[in-house]
């Protein structure tokens, strides 16, 4: 009898845990289709559009082709465009409050964070010299830690060339399902070779530079020391201290939020 009371009570607990998983997905989705409906600036109407019509390659497998990929690299192009970059930092570097953003490029909530409300502070307080964010890799979505660290190091050595935003970006916008193994050297290369103005062969030789794994290393401890256990992970530091923003897929208002908590 008490066997069949634990049992009992253990599919309880299952159920229990589904429903409560169900709800967060659909308060998410709510929250995304709110942001969607929201239009600040020309570049921004750009890439949720992209975000919407090409909404990842045909059968999950990743890296766009033909005028779907051209749409993709236009709207990157265009919002990144006359913005300051430095390796992985995106910003004017004496912008008064630093967002650090720990992210996994395998991520889907860093994806749909990406498209959605980044998108909007990238156009507006980055773009501004208010705000500067800088990216730390966080292994969360990526399953292989092999896999996880060779696309940071890809990204990274982008970012020798000042490029790690464009192709970080366009990873999020071609990324592939879970789960599928797509993220291959062919697709990485894929990547680079869409980045307008990279040089592939010089981008090819940086993934070999040992200084590029020791920082995925080194942003992955970081983030265990600060108590990082998801991404999107949102740390934003001003004259004012630190402040975060809700976990998952924050607002617009919500990133403000947290500026102005930090801001003198």
């Amino acid at each position: 009898m008490a066997s069949r009371t634990k049992q009992k009570e253990e599919a309880r607990a299952r159920r229990l845990a589904e429903e409560r998983a169900r709800a967060e997905r659909d308060a998410r989705m709510r929250r995304l289709r709110g942001i969607a409906g929201i239009v600040i600036g020309a570049v921004v109407v750009v890439v949720v559009a992209i975000a919407v019509s090409s909404g990842g390659s045909s059968g999950g497998t990743g890296l766009q082709k033909g005028s779907g990929a051209n749409k993709t690299v236009t709207g990157v192009s265009q919002l990144l465009a006359g913005i300051p970059q430095s390796g992985n930092v995106l910003g004017n570097p004496n912008a008064p409050v630093t967002m650090t953003y720990y992210g996994d490029l395998e991520c889907p909530i860093c994806r749909d964070f990406t498209l959605s409300s980044f998108s909007q502070l990238v156009a507006n307080e980055i773009r501004d010299g208010k705000v500067k964010v800088e990216y730390r890799a966080f292994q969360t979505a990526t399953q292989n830690p092999q896999t996880f660290e060779t696309q940071q190091v890809a990204a990274l050595a982008a970012g020798k060339q000042d490029k790690f935003w464009d192709y970080a970006e366009l990873f999020y916008h071609e990324q592939g399902q879970e789960a599928t193994g797509y993220v291959t050297d062919s697709y990485l290369t894929g990547l680079a070779q869409q980045v307008p103005g990279l040089n592939v062969s010089e981008w090819q030789s940086a993934r070999g530079d040992q200084s590029l794994v020791s920082q995925v290393q080194s942003d992955v401890a970081a983030g265990t020391a600060a108590n990082v256990t998801g991404t999107p992970t949102l740390i934003f530091t001003g004259p004012k201290g630190t402040a975060s923003p809700p976990t998952g897929v924050p607002s617009y208002s919500q990133l403000q939020q947290a500026i102005k908590q930090v801001s003198a």
